[in-house]
């Protein structure tokens, strides 16, 4: 395991503070926010934990607005991509960074160069997308990382029990089907208060968060919130000039909205 538990520490003092993780997802490459100035202003805004996406060669995801996101960074030189995830450790030592792996992203790079790049480049754990496909949770703790593997809605009580079996700190629960859908926020606590019925092991929500609104109604059930096609959205949007104001002050009104009201007690056990 590293040497530092970020994501556990993380997690552990959210909790005591009664609010809730705010992930915010990053397309490594991606001109609007391939900055390291971006990424310190996001986090110094709130931001808690930074999810990472690697835009390799075949890898195509399914929800428009980080599909645009790839595409603008397929410009970015491959081996580019890990220089930005060490620069980022580096300004940001003690923020913990996930990686958001596609089974293409495992096809374009190789189970073993993938995990050697991410323990290189002291990332602290890997989203799954494919828990079940060549790169497995147990490869994943074997090189010293935490798996975040993805339930998908529908999934079944004995899949999902398993998947959480092999999840160190967090699974992540899509509450759509792609990133980007447009969920209201009685779905969005709808969705998460069904993802939190018998589960064993906090939980990510993510896949159709796009406001504070959404992050109240799923902050009940969920450990931590994901967003990321509204972050994509919003600066694509914004005139240049304003894009970094923006981000600022979206993500201090998206933090702020991860912190529990008198009336807003954890409703499963495992939010903590």
């Amino acid at each position: 395991m590293p040497a530092l538990d970020r994501l556990g520490d993380r997690l552990k003092a959210a909790g005591a503070r009664q609010e809730r993780l705010l992930v915010l997802y990053l397309t490594l490459g991606d001109p609007l926010t391939d900055s390291l100035e971006f990424a310190v202003a996001a986090v110094a805004a709130g931001a808690d934990v930074l999810e990472l996406g690697l835009p390799t060669p075949g890898t195509r995801p399914r929800g428009a607005d980080i599909a645009l996101s790839f595409d603008r960074a397929r410009q970015c030189p491959p081996g580019r991509l890990w220089e930005l995830v060490r620069e980022l450790r580096t300004a940001l030592p003690d923020t913990p960074l996930l990686s958001l792996v596609y089974p293409q992203t495992v096809a374009d790079l190789g189970v073993d160069r993938l995990l050697e790049l991410s323990a290189e480049s002291d990332v602290d754990g890997l989203v799954l997308t494919d828990p079940d496909g060549r790169l497995t949770a147990d490869r994943v703790a074997a090189a010293g990382l935490s798996a975040v593997p993805l339930v998908t809605p529908g999934t079944d009580a004995t899949r999902r029990r398993r998947l959480e079996d092999t999840a160190r700190h967090l699974t992540y629960q899509a509450l759509a089907e792609r990133t980007g859908a447009r969920l209201d926020p009685a779905q969005v606590g709808r969705f998460a208060g069904a993802a939190a019925l018998g589960a064993t092991k906090p939980f990510l929500a993510g896949f159709g968060i796009r406001d504070e609104h959404d992050i109240r109604a799923a902050s009940a059930y969920a450990a931590g919130v994901v967003i990321g096609s509204e972050l994509y959205r919003g600066l694509a949007a914004a005139e240049p000039a304003t894009r970094m104001p923006w981000t600022r002050s979206a993500v201090r009104r998206w933090k702020a909205a991860t912190v529990l009201s008198g009336t807003d007690l954890p409703r499963s056990g495992h939010a903590r």
